[in-house]
């Protein structure tokens, strides 16, 4: 019996141990958000994890419709949150951006968020003027001029998945329980036998 409650105790500590090892950063909030559809480009990005990160070990890369990968520089690493700036020069459009991070405890954490936003309008040059005024409508029109309409779809964004990897925390758990369950089985056959 000595021998079971000793082989308990150390699987218990093995599988709490495995437990703690598995609880790794993950990503609680981004700027902007997942799947979210700009009016206008960011000038930065923000990434806030659930640990703080080694600023050493913090990259990003942006790759955009075309499949052109851009290597974004990390502007600031603040605890749990990297800042991320935005190159101004980027075009319009569906962008995912993949990050890995590395937390305060050793794991790396890696994943991806899109997001869109709409190709700025080019701003039209004024036409060359003439110098020879232009003649007088005779005739005009009691109903105005339609205006010319931008019919220009919206772009529509997936969510990325992040590979934080929570399911691995959940299938040791059940494991540990299950565990559990089947040494203090086998202890009360094992006690109902000897007695």
């Amino acid at each position: 019996m000595k021998r079971l409650i000793a082989l308990f105790g150390m699987l218990l500590l093995v599988v709490l141990g495995a437990g703690a090892a598995q609880a790794h950063s993950e990503l609680v909030s981004t700027t902007p958000e997942d799947g979210q559809v700009l009016d206008a480009p960011p000038t930065e990005l923000t990434f806030t994890f659930n640990e703080d990160l080694l600023p050493d070990f913090v990259n990003f890369v942006a790759t955009d419709p075309g499949g052109q990968v851009l290597e974004l520089a990390v502007s600031g690493v603040s605890g749990p949150t990297a800042t991320v700036a935005w190159p101004a020069e980027a075009p319009g459009g569906e962008w995912r951006v993949d990050y890995r991070v590395v937390s305060q405890d050793g794991h790396p954490v890696e994943g991806s968020i899109a997001f869109a936003y709409a190709a700025s309008s080019p701003t039209p040059s004024p036409s060359p003027t003439s110098a020879a005024p232009s003649p007088a409508p005779t005739t005009s029109s009691a109903e105005p001029a339609p205006e010319p309409t931008s019919a220009e779809p919206s772009p529509t964004v997936a969510p990325a998945s992040d590979s934080s990897g929570l399911s691995a925390g959940w299938i040791i758990a059940i494991i540990a329980v299950v565990a559990i369950v089947v040494i203090a089985i086998v202890g009360l056959l094992a006690r109902r036998r000897s007695s």
